[in-house]
């Protein structure tokens, strides 16, 4: 059986008060898709324009497939265009 897949990714973006809505509504969106454990949004209270996910996806298999996707397809040709560089993405296991 695979192991669940935890991702963070951090973002910092352009214009971040313009984006926020459209970031939140791919987390809720992300929330929704098959395999998905956990999906957070978070934003940083020194640095607003910095942002980072937290989420869990049942195998990679399933993370895979919500890339793929065409609702993600859509966010990520709008967020690109908002990042200061590229996000630093960590891919992991729970330790428990």
């Amino acid at each position: 059986m695979s192991k669940p897949l935890y991702l963070i990714a951090q973002f910092e973006l352009n214009k971040a008060d313009e984006f926020a809505d459209t970031f939140a509504e791919h987390a809720r969106a992300s929330k929704d898709k098959p395999g998905c454990r956990f999906f957070y949004l978070i934003r940083d209270r020194e640095n607003p324009a910095k942002f980072a996910t937290m989420e869990c996806w049942d195998t990679y298999a399933h993370f895979e497939q919500h890339v793929a996707d065409d609702e993600h397809t859509e966010f990520h040709g709008k967020i690109k265009q908002y990042w200061k560089e590229e996000p630093v993405v960590m891919e992991g296991d729970l330790v428990r």
